[in-house]
């Protein structure tokens, strides 16, 4: 393998041959290659040659030429674990998220004969564990670590500082293997496999007995746990001997933070006192001024749904009952009507201009059905919808960026602020979809996703209480297992739902479902289910059909056929008796007693 050498000297050649024993490649959560950890063989000293190598451009090279190529580079953090796409492999096809963590590549490697857990490890070696980032890891519903069997200790406390890490960033499944009595120094789960014979089979059973992991007790014995430092000479067990300094000298950013953390207490007394707040919706079930999620399988019909959804909301009426579940009345929504931002990050201009006219002529003739003042309502969703096709703007659709590979903190884009600007005062603003705006972050990190809902609850105090509302996908092994209607079906971080203040999921009507109901597969794609999949604020009104009309158009208050009633093994229909599968058997047993007797 060439490597370039940016730091050669001149005369010197700007690129060589490495020697290498072995590569273990490093992918990222969404499969794209980041580079590798080589290998080579022993140097003179004895020491083993461990390097990480990525493909760079603009490498400035020692005969003044720029080049780009594989260079010996450290990888930026925090880093990936190794494995990483394995991870997102797993999640993706709703196998239990169960991780080992061992150390080096080599282990993780051999740890590919494991069945049900997915192994990873890190860059870096003992002292780099913090140089990665642990936070999908920790969300698993199960991790279990494997040190070395080290006689110095520094793998075992390793893996123990990582282990206080995870617990710290709230994984509370956590399990130790400890290596066998008599394993050499060194030994391993590669050792194991390589040297030991160790078959699957043992391999699973040896890491399916690992205890449960819980952090050292760091409290002192009774006698020497009083610090001597508070007035009366001692401090209780479990206090810092010394309180932080209350003469610190603050700068203007730390006061005005302590002046906004002051006005965010609650008198307790006071609130007793005053009346009950209000609690006002903008849908059923969404607080206003909250946040909330959309989902679906693509083509459930989200784009729909939402701007039918903003549409009524900029009337402040139900026009197609989808949320009031009457088909021929149309009644009005929890908040009056008021502004609504449709943005469409993914549907070009005159996709979104089609769904629009389509609409309009609809909404016309259901207020004009239902004999109400048509030209009043027309002219409340034209003051208040505020539709923006964002299709092709490119950077200009962040909601939210990374500004680098390297930082964690995620920071306001462009359309954040556009929508500050343009929406101040509004009612809701609609995203679709909730990828499209923030490309540059990693679905599946759960810090990334953590901080996007908490932008647009920002996002929600700067707009004076607007609700933002994303359109977003489940995974595709939800639908496939049936499970598009759980809170967890959201593709990517389970911050997403955990974070979020209201949720529900549409899809299509699945195949079993027709089946039992008797439907054709034409007509069962017709319907589409919603389910409140979350909502804090109000009691779940659980599940409800729309029903897919021309052009897409969705309209609720319908619910498909039931299905048929069984008949019995002897010919006759159910009456709807109310006495039970006991009963029936009585009466038959009777009746074939009857029969034999005549």
């Amino acid at each position: 393998m060439p490597i370039l050498r940016p730091n050669g000297e001149p005369g010197e050649p700007v690129a060589k041959m490495a020697a290498v024993d072995t590569v273990h490649t490093y992918f990222g959560y969404r499969g794209e290659r980041l580079g590798h950890v080589v290998r080579g063989p022993k140097n003179h000293s004895g020491n083993k040659l461990v390097r990480q190598v990525a493909w760079c451009r603009n490498v400035h090279l020692s005969d003044g030429s720029i080049r780009e190529g594989w260079t010996y580079v450290s990888f930026p953090e925090p880093r990936a674990v190794y494995n990483a796409h394995l991870v997102s492999d797993a999640r993706e096809d709703g196998r239990p998220t169960r991780y080992l963590i061992v150390e080096g590549e080599k282990c993780a490697d051999r740890g590919a004969a494991l069945p049900g857990w997915t192994v990873v490890g890190w860059i870096g070696g003992s002292h780099a564990w913090h140089k990665t980032d642990w936070s999908l890891i920790a969300e698993g519903v199960d991790v279990a670590l494997w040190p070395d069997a080290d006689t110095s200790g520094v793998g075992s406390k390793t893996m123990l500082d990582l282990a206080q890490h995870l617990a710290a960033l709230g994984c509370s499944t956590l399990r130790w293997i400890e290596p066998p009595a008599g394993a050499p120094n060194k030994w391993d789960l590669a050792d194991a496999v390589d040297k030991d014979d160790w078959s699957a089979e043992r391999l699973a059973a040896f890491v399916d007995a690992a205890l449960p992991w819980r952090p050292a007790s760091t409290a002192e014995p009774a006698s020497l746990s009083m610090a001597p430092d508070s007035e009366g000479g001692r401090l209780p067990p479990g206090m810092p001997p010394c309180p932080p300094p209350r003469d610190k000298i603050l700068s203007e950013a730390e006061k005005v933070s302590l002046r906004q953390f002051g006005v965010r207490r609650r008198s307790f007394l006071n609130v007793m006192k005053a009346p009950a707040p209000q609690l006002n919706f903008a849908l059923p079930g969404m607080l206003r001024g909250t946040v909330g999620l959309l989902v679906g399988a693509g083509a459930s019909g989200k784009s729909w749904a939402m701007l039918q959804t903003l549409i009524s909301m900029a009337a402040g009426i139900d026009i197609w009952s989808l949320w009031s579940d009457i088909s021929d009345k149309i009644l009005s929504l929890p908040a009056p009507p008021g502004r609504c931002l449709y943005l469409a990050a993914e549907d070009p201009q005159e996709i979104v201009d089609w769904r629009i006219h389509h609409l309009a002529n609809n909404a016309l003739e259901r207020l004009r059905d239902a004999n109400l003042d048509v030209n009043k309502f027309l002219d409340l969703i034209d003051a208040n919808l505020m539709a923006y096709s964002l299709y092709g703007a490119g950077p200009e659709n962040a909601f939210a960026i990374a500004p680098s590979r390297t930082e964690t903190a995620i920071q306001r884009g462009p359309l954040y602020e556009n929508v500050v600007q343009s929406g101040f005062g509004a009612l809701i603003t609609g995203i679709d979809t909730l990828a499209r705006v923030s490309t540059s972050l990693e679905e599946r990190e759960g810090k990334d996703m953590g901080q996007v809902i908490e932008l647009a609850e920002s996002l929600t105090v700067d707009t004076g209480r607007a609700n933002v509302l994303f359109a977003h996908h489940v995974t595709k092994a939800s639908v496939t297992n049936g499970q598009a209607e759980e809170q967890q079906a959201v593709s990517g971080s389970r911050k997403l739902s955990d974070h979020a203040r209201w949720q529900a999921n549409m899809g299509t009507m699945d195949a079993n479902t027709a089946k039992v109901r008797e439907i054709d597969d034409g007509d069962r794609r017709k319907w589409v289910k919603i389910v409140g999949a979350k909502m804090n604020y109000a009691e779940n009104e659980g599940s409800r059909w729309w029903r897919r009309g021309e052009h897409g158009i969705l309209v609720g208050g319908f619910s498909p056929p039931e299905a048929p009633k069984a008949s019995n093994s002897v010919g006759y229909t159910s009456t709807g008796s109310t006495a039970g599968p006991r009963a029936s058997s009585v009466r038959l047993e009777r009746m074939r007693r009857e029969a034999a007797d005549d």
